[in-house]
């Protein structure tokens, strides 16, 4: 199995990963007893996460435990003290982490987002893969996730899938 760096996420179909003031409300209504959306799968073939401060900040504020058997980087301009042993503050070049993690390991990156550490990675040639559900609504306003709401043209759309709920999953490889 190639080991890949896979930016996994959900925004609307305008292209935000968040509404107004960091909501994500509108990832709710698709929220259905028994559909993961291939979620369960994907995350066991990865050992190690990668995820902005903010959307970190974000996920614990919202009481949700993250990744506690992952071994998280949190991306960061400024280097915290974690007291978990699977967690670490980053602030060092990323692009040397992304290497050492694939030297690592035989299993997959995840890059949980937000927007500007997944656009700098995307930008740095860092995502191999986009695994990307795009929710059937707008929200007008909010967090952009790519520059004009599209994926970056060097990604190749490689498989579609449509679920009950009308989330549509795209997965694009690069």
């Amino acid at each position: 199995m190639k080991k890949q760096t896979i930016l996994y996420i959900a925004m609307s179909e305008d292209g935000f990963i968040a509404g107004e003031n960091d909501s994500l409300d509108f990832l709710n209504k698709f929220q259905m007893e028994g559909e993961d959306y291939g979620y369960s799968d994907f995350i066991q073939s990865v050992e190690f996460v990668v995820v902005g401060r903010k959307t970190y900040d974000k996920v614990l504020s919202m009481d949700y435990p993250y990744h506690e058997n992952k071994k998280v980087y949190v991306i960061s301009r400024s280097l915290k003290k974690s007291k978990k042993d699977n967690l670490e503050y980053y602030n060092k070049d990323i692009t040397t982490l992304i290497k050492e993690l694939k030297n690592s390991t035989q299993k997959n990156i995840y890059c949980d987002g937000g927007a500007e550490l997944a656009l700098y990675m995307i930008t740095n040639n860092l995502i191999d893969q986009i695994i990307l559900s795009v929710i059937p609504l707008k929200l007008v306003k909010g967090t952009l996730l790519f520059n004009k709401g599209a994926v970056a043209d060097k990604y190749e759309l490689k498989s579609t899938k449509e679920f009950s709920s009308g989330l549509k999953q795209y997965r694009y490889e690069l």
